[in-house]
């Protein structure tokens, strides 16, 4: 055994020696007072604990620049006002200088007592970190005084009451106390390694001392509590014992407790004396602490240098990216390759979860159980109400929500989880494994695991996982450049989530604007700038700054609706318009033009940065047909009423006038004596009277036959053969109107399903109409009859060399009882559309390439089915 140990056995029995001989001596002392006087045993052991107290206080006070160890700092400073409060007891104890009277005392006690525990469980955290002693001091002097008023002013609950004795309260709070300090040995304990083990063993004993006189209240019931000897001997041990631990210790043995960095100073010095031999030493310290920070200070510059590469590269990998998948995806490969991590993952925000976006040497079965963090049965809504509760589970989801402790040593400021030793770190921390929460990472093997979040602002977007089994491969340099990363990448993905959010949404309205059935124009100063494919359809190819004023031409009846249409397009300050317009635009080749009705409406709008108009135009035509239809229909109904009105009123009196003509010419033949000239002259007015009653009759039966038509038969015919039969029964009147016929018709059959009786008369009709609109021409006119496939659909063309129609009166035509002739009746042309019309057709009129005008039958065809 060396000789500094027998001197350290020796100094130990020493003092288990005098702590003997003290714990016989002091209570034998108390007891003796005690038996003479009560209020002398008190005031002895009070005024005791007040003179340690203090001399912990100046001893740690006057050395706490040099005391390494601020737990005696902050306890000594603790103790200086646990002492005062305990003078203050000891004056007001009844019989020392107060009235009889217990109740201020005790709360005293109490109020001391209450201080000295929370200085006992909170001084071990100083043991690990420096205090400001003038902050500790200001607090615990007001904390002090505040108590102390406290009392003063009744505010503590009573403790004490004459004549009953002592309350439950007191009871309760020397449990408290008590709890309070057994929980003050336990934050000691975590905090051993700061302590020499004979100073930790003395003042663990001193806790429990102090507990022992707390609970020690239990043994006495006395309405006066002078009989509290015992819990008082139990105070005086266990000051005594912070006197030994403290003051005791720190004087015999300074350098070993209190003032190790003094002896350190003084170790160095006495080294420095030894000779040249420690100066070169030094020297050399010297020069190689020189040498080290020199190759920091390269270090750190190479560090910049590599950073400012990671940087560039990082840019010029998101600039050759044009989507968020495929920027990810080269991030994850860019790192691993650049710092050789073993796994990493990204994860990134999909809905209310962060599953992993990429990931690149992780286990499949690891990324299918860990795709979702979300919390099973908790949403985001719970994170949202509450600060501190995170809706992610694992440190994911702790680093993704942002609601971590920086001051834990496994999180970065920036909020970055990190640690070499992933299995340590979960079996020795408590706070570590109450954020690990999962540990799939741990059973996966990966020792060094660093998560490091993804924000845009304040909004997390996901983060970047690095995991490697080795231990030990982050420090905080590469810390630092991964963070950097992240900001860079977050910064990158802020850019491709903004560019792909425009282009979603360019697409979007072009395919809306492309595939819409609504005709499209933005003008701009009056010209076209923008169209869509619907508006080409309707009028073409229409080149990009074509004046919208020049748009059509324009149905002549809508000239002034087109005049208000053009006049807010141009003005877009007026604000909304709409307007029906009539359009002649092109329909097939050859020049033919159609009549297309078109709803148009103007709205101002904002394009490029000026003021424009919107012009929607919406092809209306088959509307305004069916209204036509409606009102045709309406006007033959009316006809109908007037054709039975007509009937009933003119055809007796009529048959009365034939009865009556009849009878004259029967008279006329048997009258005798009548002259030969005078019997043909009668005669002669008798066969006109007749002739004029057959016209009379001829009307009335054309105008029942167009109100009421029959409905027609349906059979399958060959539309060719019809216009054959036509063009046999019109011989007569080919003759009379010197007209030459011409033939065109399909070499195939054009089968459908139509009345031939019908759609004959159609033809004559229309091949009639033909002939006297060439009358007033003069010379050899033309009529052309062609019928020809066109889809699924027999077309029949009816074209003459005559005047034609003009184009504003192509829809007017058809209109019952409307005529350009003087002679006409206006039935004929509204008769034929309502058979076409019947049959499921359409009947037109356009310009006939010749000149003249061109009727056009369309008729669904109706092909034979083959047998199965």
């Amino acid at each position: 055994m060396s000789e500094s140990a027998v001197e350290r056995t020796v100094s130990t029995r020493e003092q288990w020696i005098r702590l003997g001989v003290v714990g016989l001596l002091v209570p034998a002392i108390l007891y003796a007072a005690y038996r003479n006087n009560p209020v002398l045993s008190h005031d002895i052991t009070e005024m005791f604990s007040v003179i340690v107290a203090c001399g912990i206080f100046m001893l740690t006070w006057n050395a706490r620049e040099l005391i390494d160890n601020h737990y005696f700092v902050f306890l000594g400073i603790a103790y200086l006002f646990v002492g005062a409060i305990d003078y203050l007891h000891t004056l007001s104890f009844a019989g020392t200088f107060a009235r009889e009277s217990h109740g201020v005392s005790i709360e005293l006690w109490f109020a001391a007592r209450y201080l000295q525990s929370f200085a006992l469980i909170a001084a071990p955290v100083f043991a690990y970190r420096k205090t400001r002693p003038g902050i500790v001091l200001a607090g615990f002097a007001t904390a002090a005084i505040v108590l102390v008023a406290a009392v003063q002013q009744g505010v503590i609950q009573d403790f004490y009451v004459p004549d009953k004795g002592l309350t439950p309260a007191k009871a309760l709070s020397d449990h408290i106390v008590s709890a309070i300090q057994m929980l003050s040995i336990g934050t000691l304990w975590l905090a051993r390694d700061k302590f020499d083990r004979k100073v930790l063993r003395l003042l663990v004993l001193s806790i429990l001392f102090s507990v022992a006189a707390e609970m020690s209240a239990d043994l006495y019931r006395d309405a006066y509590v002078y009989n509290s000897v015992i819990g008082h001997y139990l105070k005086v041990v266990s000051f005594y014992l912070v006197y030994v631990a403290v003051v005791s210790t720190g004087l015999i043995r300074p350098y070993g407790l209190l003032f190790r960095n003094l002896k350190r100073s003084e170790e160095e010095l006495r080294a420095a004396r030894d000779g040249l031999e420690a100066r070169v030493l030094e020297r050399t310290a010297e020069l190689r602490a020189v040498n080290e920070r020199l190759e920091r200070e390269l270090a750190e510059r190479q560090r910049a240098v590599e950073m400012r590469q990671l940087i560039l590269d990082l840019h010029h990998l998101t600039h050759s990216k044009e989507s968020v998948r495929d920027f990810l995806s080269s991030i994850s490969s860019f790192l691993q390759e650049r710092f050789g991590f073993k796994a990493i993952g990204i994860r990134y925000h999909r809905g209310a979860d962060y599953p992993y976006f990429e990931a690149r040497g992780f286990p499949r079965e690891f990324i299918e159980d860990e795709m979702s963090i979300c919390s099973p049965g908790r949403g985001t809504e719970a994170g949202e109400k509450n600060d501190r509760v995170s809706p992610y589970e694992c440190a994911c989801g702790t680093v993704i929500a942002g609601k971590f402790d920086p001051s834990l040593p496994f999180f970065t400021p920036y909020g970055t989880f990190w640690t070499n030793g992933a299995s340590d770190l979960v079996a020795g921390n408590e706070a570590a494994r109450a954020v690990v929460t999962r540990g799939r990472c741990v059973r996966q093997g990966y020792e060094s695991i660093a998560l490091v979040p993804l924000r845009l602002g304040d909004v997390s977007i996901g983060l970047l996982q690095f995991n490697d089994r080795r231990k030990g491969v982050f420090h905080p340099n590469l810390l630092a450049q991964l963070e950097r990363v992240a900001e860079n990448v977050a910064a990158a993905l802020s850019r491709l989530i903004a560019r792909e959010a425009l282009q979603e949404s360019e697409d979007r309205f072009r395919s809306l604007v492309e595939s819409s059935s609504v005709g499209i124009f933005i003008v701009l100063d009056g010209r076209i700038v923008f169209r869509n494919p619907q508006q080409e359809r309707i009028f073409g190819k229409v080149p990009e700054g074509f004046p919208f004023r020049e748009l059509g031409p324009v149905h002549p009846d809508d000239a002034g609706e087109f005049e208000r249409l053009c006049g807010a397009v141009e003005d877009s300050g007026r604000g909304r318009l709409e307007a029906d317009v009539r359009f002649l635009v092109p329909e097939g080749g050859g020049g033919r033009r159609s009549v297309r009705w078109l709803h148009c409406q103007a709205n101002p709008i904002n394009f490029r940065g000026r003021a424009s108009s919107l012009v929607d135009m919406m092809d209306i035509t088959r509307v305004k047909e069916l209204e036509q239809t409606v009102t045709a229909r309406e006007k033959l109904a009316s006809i109908g009423q007037l054709a039975a009105g007509i009937a009933h009123e003119i055809r007796n009196p009529l048959s009365g006038i034939n009865i009556n003509v009849s009878t004259l010419e029967l008279l006329c033949r048997r009258a005798e004596g009548l002259e030969p000239e005078e019997r043909g002259k009668i005669e002669a007015v008798v066969t006109q009277a007749k002739a004029a009653s057959e016209k009379i009759s001829s009307v009335i039966k054309r105008v029942m036959e167009f109100s009421k038509p029959a409905p027609p038969r349906m059979d399958r015919v060959d539309v060719n053969g019809i216009v054959r039969n036509a063009l046999s029964l019109s011989e007569m009147t080919r003759r009379k109107g010197r007209v030459e016929f011409r033939e065109a018709l399909s070499a195939a059959p054009l089968p459908c399903l139509a009345d031939p009786a019908l759609l004959e008369q159609v033809i004559l009709n229309l091949i009639t109409n033909a002939v006297q609109a060439m009358e007033p021409v003069g010379g050899q006119g033309v009529i052309t009859l062609a019928s020809e496939r066109e889809g699924d659909t027999a077309v029949i063309r009816i074209a003459d060399t005559g005047p034609g129609v003009p184009e504003h009166l192509r829809e007017k035509i058809f209109e019952p009882f409307y005529t350009t002739r003087k002679e006409g009746h206006g039935i004929g042309l509204s008769f034929s559309h309502r058979i076409v019309s019947d049959h499921g057709g359409r009947l037109s009129v356009g310009a006939a390439k010749g000149g003249g005008a061109e009727f056009r039958i369309e008729l669904p065809l109706k092909e034979e089915r083959s047998p199965a």
